[in-house]
């Protein structure tokens, strides 16, 4: 070899040959977290999501099999029989004066082991185990069902409840007047500030950092819900020294939970169901109404967010009133004029 060429270079890829690093549960899922969080994940989904469901799964390991230690010692069996566990397991239970015959629901199972299957597909791909128990593991099917929500008269009857003579309950009116308006999810909603609202032009501007696509958004706004605004944020500034349009009596950014636990209150007070009374009900509310009165698929992904269009598409569906009024205007029967016909005869 011409000793000026210097070494030959093989190309390829090497072989890399990783140990087991025979991780606790704990430690592989700080690694976990550590790294989601360099990747720049959001706080909200490694506490709320990440977090509280390895939670879940770590309790029920430590509580059924506490002879497993290692992360490596998961086998498909444990994760099976949790995913059946958790298909049987009641709502709330553990938790005082709130345990329920009703279990959790699939959407909830689903959910939990999407972050489990995250996690041990992590490990995998990071060399940290060698055989990822998750792997031939299955989503559990389930049956769809076209989820409830408020009807009109619903709307019109907690829109009523709250004595708005009060600021609690002139602010209570004015958010579930927006949320149903524009089907903005309860945190954008609670962390809007008065530089975030253009009356004028009758729209709300969402910056990046407070959409869960991390990308901005206007989001339009009636003339009816932009009066709301402009009422309560006046009422806002001469009682409070805050730019926030959702506070409390003591001028604190408003909670959702504390939202919630007035809203039970609002639909109890005005005969309306409390298992349909919580804030997620309004945007479901309004994404419903808006394909109902014709509104396209395409216009309402963009307005609320959604990052799959099936996810819009899961409110195209019709209430049994609608329906019969759609077949009785659109029937090829109806067209030919059969019913005329026989009433001649």
């Amino acid at each position: 070899m011409d000793p000026r060429k210097g070494r030959s270079i093989v190309k390829g890829n090497r072989n890399v040959v990783r140990t087991n690093l025979s991780l606790s549960l704990r430690e592989a899922f700080d690694m976990f977290f550590n790294a989601k969080k360099a990747e720049g994940m959001r706080e909200s989904t490694l506490e709320n999501d990440y977090t509280d469901n390895w939670r879940y799964f770590y309790d029920w390991m430590t509580e059924s099999y506490p002879h497993v230690n290692n992360v490596d010692e998961v086998t498909s069996e444990h994760i099976r029989e949790y995913v059946n566990y958790m298909s049987n397991k009641p709502k709330y239970s553990g938790i005082e004066n709130r345990e329920e015959v009703k279990t959790l629901s699939p959407y909830t199972v689903a959910f939990r082991l999407r972050t489990i299957r995250t996690f041990f597909n992590f490990l995998s791909s990071e060399g940290v185990i060698t055989v990822n128990p998750i792997r031939n593991i299955k989503a559990p099917r389930f049956d769809k069902e076209d989820k409830e929500t408020f009807s009109d008269d619903d709307l019109r009857k907690l829109l009523a409840a709250p004595d708005t003579s009060t600021y609690a309950g002139l602010r209570d009116r004015t958010l579930m007047f927006l949320l149903a308006d524009c089907g903005l999810r309860i945190n954008e909603a609670l962390r809007l500030t008065t530089e975030h609202i253009d009356v004028k032009g009758r729209c709300i501007e969402l910056p990046a950092w407070m959409n869960k696509n991390r990308k901005p958004r206007v989001v339009p706004l009636s003339a009816d819900a932009a009066r709301e605004l402009l009422t309560l944020m006046n009422e806002t500034r001469r009682y409070f020294d805050t730019d926030h349009i959702f506070v409390a009596n003591y001028g604190d950014p408003l909670k959702a939970d504390h939202f919630r636990k007035r809203l039970k209150e609002h639909a109890k007070n005005a005969g309306v169901d409390p298992a349909l009374a919580h804030p997620h009900q309004f945007r479901s509310y309004f994404c419903t109404m808006f394909l109902l009165n014709g509104g396209d698929l395409f216009t309402l992904q963009r307005i609320v967010a959604h990052a799959n269009i099936e996810t819009t598409r899961g409110y195209a569906k019709m209430n049994d009133e609608h329906a019969r009024e759609q077949h009785s205007q659109f029937s090829p029967l109806t067209r030919l004029g059969l019913s005329r016909v026989n009433k001649r005869r």
